[in-house]
């Protein structure tokens, strides 16, 4: 199944400016590991040292913010996954 992972200009600096990446996958984590598969430039910005979703990203399936954890959730052909870092204040 075809997924559109859309990505926020931190993540496309580091993949010469691509901004969405299409990727085969049946769960949100599936495609999340697909996109640091491709573009492992991406790895330390989506999963911890441990396999755990990096803490500070917030997921949206089709527009709507995934509760954590929502890496189980599947997806379908066509769906859209945004990865959208969460901004710290101070």
């Amino acid at each position: 199944m075809s997924v559109r992972v859309r990505l926020p200009a931190l993540f496309a600096d580091r993949i010469e400016g691509i901004s969405t990446v299409e990727v085969r996958a049946t769960t949100v984590a599936d495609a999340l590991r697909a996109l640091t598969d491709r573009h492992a430039e991406l790895t330390t910005l989506v999963w911890r040292g441990d396999g755990a979703l990096n803490p500070l990203m917030v997921l949206f399936l089709n527009d709507r913010q995934l509760a954590r954890p929502g890496l189980d959730e599947t997806v379908h052909p066509g769906d859209q996954l945004e990865i959208i870092p969460a901004i710290e204040g101070g």
